[in-house]
């Protein structure tokens, strides 16, 4: 039965099935982490999200970020590049490229720049997003690339 992680941080719902401490969660084709700090945003995309066929966890922290990648595999990542003052999208990417290198990795963010782009190219981040974004143009594009394998 899925549950809310109380360690979620700011109003963060992490869903996860009961398993045997220290098991890794496995892919089931359409795991979604999404990180961002706005909570308004963590409480409607993920709605969405999961209303079209993904199993997704949030995260509201680069560090909760970081420990749920540690533990759980996904398919797709989908992060706000400004997350909070303690760190940024490319780190979380950088650590799910590490651990999940097939991961597809997509940013978000409301302060578009190009060198931000640049850096996203660089960083091998798979798409980059302005906010307010089209859901149906995210939605699109995972579905694309996840065929695309």
């Amino acid at each position: 039965m899925p549950k809310k992680n109380p360690e979620a941080g700011q109003g963060a719902a992490h869903t996860q099935q009961s398993q045997p401490e220290g098991a890794s969660r496995r892919s089931n084709g359409r795991r979604l982490l999404f990180v961002d700090d706005e909570s308004s945003i963590r409480l409607t995309l993920p709605v969405i999200l999961t209303q079209r066929g993904f199993e997704v966890c949030v995260a509201s922290t680069v560090e909760e970020a970081l420990v749920i990648i540690q533990s759980e595999e996904f398919d797709v990542l989908l992060s706000d590049l400004n997350i909070g003052a303690e760190g940024n999208g490319f780190e979380v990417v950088r650590e799910m490229r590490r651990l999940h290198p097939k991961c597809l990795n997509l940013l978000l963010t409301g302060f578009p720049a190009f060198e931000s782009a640049v850096e996203a190219i660089r960083r091998g981040v798979d798409d980059y997003f302005v906010k307010p974004a089209d859901i149906d143009v995210i939605l699109n594009t995972i579905e694309k690339r996840l065929r695309a394998g």
